[in-house]
């Protein structure tokens, strides 16, 4: 009777959605699943850390090897959205926040031959990019859009809406073409990369913004060592700016035009790494450390030995840990960084408050002994805003300009830690803090989760604008209730679909009151509502089968 009652709340929940988009990162969370329930699968991915996700990772994983030429796959993938009234998404790739529907196709084609290794798999997105919530600034303060660009958009490029007409872009999508030399594999990749533990948010790379052309190099399997496993990665690679200026120029160029710093708009080079490592003294336990650093180049005047000038950079780093237990069916993790250096342990005793966190676990809890059902309960935590207003606020000048240290801004590149002015790391973007908790019920590939999240918008940019002044009902503030369900129709067909509720409070940290509200309750003329709904399709021909 349960499963009967089961079947009939996925069948009525399949038309919402949230970000089921059937992406291989969101899909690994199968693989990872595997490890934990400890089942007949779970010897497939010992000593995985899954802190390393990519296309490349899902298919190395399960791909068959062959030295003939080989089809390994064959997919074709579709995904519609639409948000009602904000451009909202997060961890979506090449789609745009845009109101209004947007959709994505992707053709993939997987081969291997030898020591090559080729997936292609452009994707096309077309996006209406409609207008969205008419916002003109503070009326109660003349000198916001200031404060905005000193604090922001002077130091970072992370647009809500690019441009203001339909948009149509290709993209190189997911494809790669790697050489495999053992257990390396090298070449040039477009696909996305999401480096660390976290379901929700990671410091250094995610699925956030597009992928970008990069060389890389990794192993195919974590390689076996006397005092344990290790796996890793490197990549270098050239990050796009958007030809597209900030939705908010509009805005304040008539008002200060000088007040807009001019951004270097040469090619930024990106270099980062992640090193994980399983120590042999304490199994399912992975300790890790990714880096990123970005600087402008230019090959104008090149001194002996260097093929190109280096320019100013910016560079962050975390240390990452994941301890799964598959006899407990669960797992806990962490990571912590800091947004300007070459993390080593001493620095987060030479300046704490600088760190940033995503620090969450999952449970599994098995329905009958084969383990065919289960339900999962998931939580994390991020933050990015720094813990001391004096890291905001500069006392020398109490008024004047801030101070620079948020996360993935920077004074020397200008566009900040971005790919085309979508950020590259955590999505919740600088100054901001996300709590989130899911539950789902899984079997097989089908899936059911409701959930909810509280994302506090750029603290830090509130601390410059408000600290002491007694605002404190203008935290800008988002929250977010979904569901979402995953079901596979056949055994190439999977289907997913979700339904995203956002309560948006204090829109861009403006209150403005409308003679009815209470002091901390929801203002008509400045808080909004948003639905979004989104439907994926995936058609998977295996060449194993």
């Amino acid at each position: 009777m349960v499963k009967y009652v089961l079947g009939l709340l996925l069948l009525s929940c399949s038309v919402f959605a949230q970000t089921t988009l059937l992406d291989d990162i969101s899909l690994q969370d199968l693989q990872r699943n595997a490890q934990l329930l400890n089942g007949k699968d779970s010897s497939k991915y010992e000593n995985q850390s899954f802190m390393i996700r990519s296309t490349s990772r899902l298919q190395e994983l399960e791909a068959a090897s062959s030295d003939k030429l080989k089809l390994q796959g064959i997919s074709l993938r579709h995904t519609s959205q639409n948000n009602n009234k904000m451009p909202f998404g997060f961890n979506e790739g090449n789609m745009y926040p845009s109101v209004g529907f947007q959709r994505r196709w992707s053709l993939g084609v997987h081969f291997t031959w030898k020591f090559l290794d080729v997936n292609l798999q452009p994707e096309w997105v077309e996006a209406e990019n409609s207008p969205t919530v008419p916002f003109a600034g503070s009326p109660q303060d003349g000198n916001y859009w200031t404060r905005v660009f000193f604090i922001i958009n002077n130091n970072i490029d992370a647009y809500s809406r690019f441009g203001y007409e339909p948009l149509k872009t290709f993209f190189p999508g997911q494809s790669r073409i790697a050489f495999r030399v053992g257990n390396l594999a090298t070449g040039v990749s477009t696909e996305n990369n999401w480096w660390g533990p976290g379901f929700r948010n990671s410091l250094v790379l995610t699925n956030e913004a597009s992928g970008f052309l990069h060389y890389f190099v990794q192993n195919r399997k974590p390689v076996i060592t006397p005092i344990g496993s290790f796996e890793g990665k490197g990549i270098i690679g050239m990050l796009e700016n958007s030809p597209f200026l900030s939705p908010e120029d509009k805005n304040f160029r008539p008002i200060w035009a000088g007040g807009i710093e001019n951004k270097n708009n040469s090619v930024r080079m990106l270099k980062a790494f992640i090193v994980n490592w399983q120590p042999k003294w304490v199994p399912n336990f992975y300790l890790g450390y990714s880096f990123a650093q970005q600087n402008y180049f230019t090959n104008e005047g090149p001194q002996p030995g260097k093929p190109f000038v280096e320019n100013p950079k910016m560079q962050l780093g975390a240390f990452l840990f994941r301890f799964a237990l598959p006899k407990d069916h669960a797992e806990f993790y962490a990571e912590l960084g800091q947004p300007d250096k070459l993390l080593g342990p001493a620095s987060f005793f030479g300046d704490s408050t600088k760190t940033g966190f995503v620090i969450g676990g999952r449970k599994l809890f098995p329905l009958g002994k084969k383990k065919k059902s289960y339900l999962q309960l998931g939580i994390e935590f991020t933050q990015l805003q720094l813990m001391d207003p004096g890291l905001v606020i500069d006392n020398t000048q109490p008024g004047g300009e801030p101070l620079r240290n948020s996360w993935y801004t920077s004074t020397q590149v200008r566009q900040g830690y971005t790919q085309n002015a979508k950020l590259l790391g955590a999505s919740i973007g600088p100054g901001s803090n996300s709590q989130t908790i899911h539950l789902s019920f899984h079997r097989g590939r089908s899936l059911i989760r409701v959930h909810a999240e509280r994302v506090a918008k750029n603290n830090d940019f509130y601390v410059y604008q408000y600290y002491g002044s007694g605002y404190e009902n203008r935290y800008w503030v988002n929250l977010l209730t979904g569901v979402e369900a995953q079901i596979g129709l056949t055994k190439n067909l999977l289907l997913g679909a979700s339904y995203l509720y956002t309560s948006v409070n204090n829109y861009m940290w403006v209150r403005i009151e409308d003679g009815k509200a209470d002091w901390s309750d929801s203002s008509t003329k400045s808080d909004y509502t948003n639905q979004q709904w989104q439907v994926s399709l995936k058609y998977e021909i295996n060449g194993r089968r």
